[in-house]
């Protein structure tokens, strides 16, 4: 992952100079813009001199030579600010480096990037799609959507969110808002379904080389962890209990929150994953659970 984030900013990087470069050389080939452009970069020079040595120095002639250029420029139906490159991230400059620390950027990298690998491959719903006419209940739900969305926001208060109910009644979609307003927030996340989650757990359960922490890594080190339709996924024994244990156990310890879709209620989560995974799902102090009660949409005509 970090060799892949550092040749997408690298390539990021080259391609915004290189557009500067090419710009810059085609106004060239004129020589009028030629001429006065190595006036410009001369009297710059000059300038920088006079600072240093504290000498005089005609900023009316810098201006007037600058205006002289500007305008060749227009005649050439050139912009002048195409000169100057385009970064992709304006406060690192595309070099994932921001006042001494990781640029948010790169959180948007990792994420697009998991997003990729779990085989996301469409555009996932936000806020602005929601609609609750179609509910039986709609403006209880568009409180619970009105407070997820705030909670995407701030994520001062570090809650693990559970949101059980039927299939058919919003999970999935409520998920996907969550997702693209965590994502605008430039957070490091990681959606992943159940059945994906488990073949990973399977892979990391079956894997002996040097690989085998890159596998598990992600789950560990985002900072937001989106599982949907828990309870769907296939169940290996010696596997899914005791590495969804090790991840939630981590993740609770780093205070980092899990957002979680099911069908399942409280006794089938124990039943199915046992009573360690419920109690670190259900603890009152780490998490909120929220369950959807409503006709299935599926079923209903609109």
């Amino acid at each position: 992952m970090e060799k892949y984030i550092k040749n997408i900013l690298a390539e990021r990087k080259i391609n915004a100079e290189k557009k500067a470069d090419s710009a810059l050389n085609n106004a060239l080939k004129d020589s009028t813009f030629k001429k006065l452009y190595s006036e410009y970069n001369e009297q710059i020079i000059n300038k920088a001199k006079s600072e240093v040595y504290n000498t005089a120095f005609d900023n009316k002639n810098l201006e007037k030579i600058e205006n002289n250029l500007k305008n060749r420029l227009k005649e050439l139906n050139i912009n002048y600010n195409d000169f100057t490159p385009h970064y992709h991230c304006n406060k690192c400059k595309d070099t994932g480096i921001f006042e001494n620390q990781e640029c948010e950027c790169v959180n948007q990298i990792k994420s697009n990037e998991l997003l990729k690998r779990c085989g996301l491959n469409f555009k996932p719903h936000s806020f602005e799609d929601s609609k609750f006419d179609i509910f039986d209940n709609p403006s209880l739900l568009k409180n619970l959507y009105t407070a997820m969305k705030k909670w995407c926001q701030t994520t001062t208060e570090v809650k693990n969110i559970i949101i059980s109910g039927n299939s058919g009644v919003g999970k999935s979609f409520l998920l996907e808002c969550m997702l693209t307003e965590l994502l605008k927030e430039k957070k490091y996340v990681l959606y992943t379904t159940a059945f994906s989650l488990s073949q990973d757990l399977l892979k990391y359960h079956t894997t002996f080389d040097s690989s085998k922490e890159e596998i598990i890594s992600p789950y560990l080190k985002c900072d937001i962890l989106i599982i949907d339709d828990l309870g769907t996924e296939p169940i290996f024994k010696n596997v899914n209990e005791e590495y969804l244990y090790l991840i939630l156990n981590q993740r609770v310890f780093e205070k980092k929150p899990i957002l979680i879709s099911t069908n399942l209620t409280l006794p089938e989560i124990q039943e199915r994953y046992g009573e360690r995974i419920l109690s670190r799902l259900i603890n009152k102090n780490l998490s909120k659970l929220f369950r959807i009660e409503n006709t299935d949409l599926r079923l209903k005509k609109f």
